[in-house]
């Protein structure tokens, strides 16, 4: 290497090392600004004086319209399924003693006819040998042979005091044949379906020409007239309610409202939603019509609760603790939690006067600086 590129090599390295401590002697001699403190944050809480008073609330849930009567019509003889008062259909409305259901029952008719006429000629028969053997009681019975008519149903015996003649009816087989008749009466009633209730026909299985047999589901009816909300309650609500108490229903958008009483409550839980199902009696009008399977909304009232305050369920978290604010700092304390409403819970357990923080903080911990919202 030539001694010129040597002079210049040189030269640049020491170029860059005075700039170097060029830079760090002036860096040197300038002052550091002092640091402002750092400004403490306030987070401003709305809150209230714990103050407990005693309190009349409700319970609002959602329940389904079910009838507290419905029937399945059930066939217990065989026959042709025939037109009664009412169109067995679906739907179909009926009042209480009207023939729902007629199963064709002309054999069985002409059949206790016969056995009539045969039950007559045997009490005809056997007079004479009574108002020889039984003087007293021939009156009697002959009245009883002349209100015999094979189209009605058979009258009551006549009272029989002495075994002697008991024993002579029995012989003459009039009792057995009586009490045969009379069965086949009661099993006839069996061919005509009438109603229990004013109700509807909700169900209808066989209609109008088919053939019915024993054990045959013909349909179903429920009574309008009696009419049940089910309305599923949450345990803990549960025990508030009472057999008896008065409760309000409203449909959905609140222009139809009915008043009713709680019927009963079951004793069963039901596993999947941990609810006991409450029923409560509506009647349903003419102007204020109910119908089955609708949803209405019912309000249990006049539930007192003593020594509680109110908070919205939103300033609770962990499912029973708040803050409160001790000395402009965020504190945690469990309260004992009396009653959930859908918006605000009742709740005892702190001491009064404490300020309890009434509105649900993001982000908040405890011992962060606070200062409460005035009222305005």
């Amino acid at each position: 290497m030539d001694k010129r590129k040597l002079i210049i090599i040189v030269s640049g390295i020491g170029i860059v090392v005075f700039s170097f401590f060029s830079m760090q002697w002036l860096g040197g001699m300038k002052k550091t600004p002092p640091r402002k403190p750092a400004k403490e944050v306030v987070r401003y809480v709305k809150a209230e004086k714990v103050e407990y008073k005693n309190v009349v609330t409700e319970i609002e849930a959602m329940g389904r319209v079910t009838s507290s009567s419905e029937v399945d019509l059930i066939a217990q003889v065989r026959g042709e399924i025939m037109q009664g008062d009412v169109s067995f259909n679906e739907g179909t409305s009926f009042n209480k003693g009207d023939l729902l259901v007629k199963i064709d029952d002309e054999i069985e008719l002409n059949n206790m006819k016969s056995r009539k006429s045969s039950f007559l000629n045997s009490v005809a028969g056997m007079l004479p040998d009574l108002r020889v053997s039984f003087p007293d009681n021939y009156d009697e019975w002959n009245s009883f042979m002349e209100s015999i008519n094979v189209n009605n149903k058979l009258p009551e015996l006549p009272e029989m005091a002495t075994t002697q003649e008991r024993v002579y009816m029995a012989s003459r087989n009039i009792l057995t044949s009586y009490y045969t008749i009379k069965s086949a009466e009661a099993n006839f009633e069996s061919y005509h379906i009438s109603a229990p209730y004013n109700g509807t026909i909700t169900e209808v299985n066989l209609e109008q020409g088919a053939v019915a047999n024993p054990g045959s589901r013909l349909g179903k009816i429920i009574n309008t007239a009696s009419l049940e909300l089910e309305v599923p309650i949450v345990i803990e609500d549960a025990k508030w309610l009472k057999i008896g108490q008065e409760v309000k229903a409203f449909n959905k958008n609140k222009s139809s409202s009915w008043s009713g009483k709680i019927a009963r409550k079951s004793q069963n839980v039901n596993v999947t939603t941990q609810s006991i199902n409450v029923y409560v009696s509506l009647k349903s009008t003419s102007k204020n019509p109910l119908y089955k399977g609708e949803y209405l909304a019912a309000i249990f009232g006049g539930i007192k609760l003593a020594n509680v305050m109110e908070i919205p369920r939103k300033a609770v978290f962990n499912r029973n603790e708040v803050f409160i604010v001790n000395d402009s700092l965020l504190a945690k304390r469990a309260i004992n939690i009396e009653k959930i409403n859908k918006e605000k819970i009742y709740f005892s357990g702190l001491e009064n006067g404490v300020d309890i923080v009434s509105e649900p903080l993001i982000s908040a911990s405890e011992n962060t600086k606070v200062d409460i919202l005035k009222a305005d």
